[in-house]
């Protein structure tokens, strides 16, 4: 038919991205937030007695599960990984790197998470170990827990390091060199020789 439109067709790249943009999956954090926006909240706000009950428990599930979704903003996966005796501590050292190193990539946050877990459990094994040290009855089996205890701090201790450096060296400013030189030694203790008309631009 004359009046009949043409059917834009379109790539294989430009479908994709228009089939993203308008579906979601069951699971993942626009689907949950639309859910809670649009059902869940309403709901608990505006049910009653026993019903009011089960929103609740609907509601904090959910919202548990958003929490874990955005997590580099929330460390309930840290904070779940300790006792309650560290918890609190955990999430706000966490949140202090952030902001001290500046993090804002998803990357960063999660190395200075790294840092916290690590120095944490540095922490509580140490805690344990000193704890069976003092202790005046000394069996086999408690010889072997005393040994994996010490091996673990050293383990922590060694992952606090690696983290924090990384974390450090990733946040550091770059800096950059221009040598113009024909013949430049550095010696271990960074001397350089130059002649007379060389220079070294930093």
């Amino acid at each position: 038919m004359e009046n009949q439109k043409e059917i834009k067709k379109y790539s294989s790249e430009e479908a994709k991205k228009r089939i993203f943009a308008v579906s979601r999956f069951p699971n993942d954090r626009d689907s949950l937030l639309r859910e809670l926006d649009q059902e869940i909240i309403p709901k608990y706000l505006n049910s009653k007695d026993k019903e009011k009950e089960i929103a609740q428990d609907v509601f904090g599930n959910k919202t548990l599960l958003l929490y874990r979704a955005f997590e580099n903003e929330s460390h309930v996966a840290l904070m779940e990984s300790f006792t309650e005796n560290y918890r609190m501590f955990s999430k706000e050292m966490a949140d202090d790197l952030i902001k001290e190193f500046n993090c804002t990539k998803e990357y960063e946050k999660a190395l200075a998470k790294l840092t916290v877990n690590a120095y944490i459990r540095i922490l509580d094994n140490s805690r344990r170990l000193n704890n069976e040290l003092e202790s005046r009855e000394i069996t086999p089996n408690k010889n072997v827990y005393i040994a994996n205890l010490s091996k673990q701090v050293d383990r922590a201790n060694r992952q606090f390091i690696s983290a924090l450096m990384t974390l450090k060296q990733l946040k550091a400013p770059q800096i950059e060199m221009n040598i113009k030189t024909n013949t430049a030694f550095i010696s271990n203790n960074q001397q350089v020789n130059l002649n007379k008309d060389e220079n070294i631009k930093a």
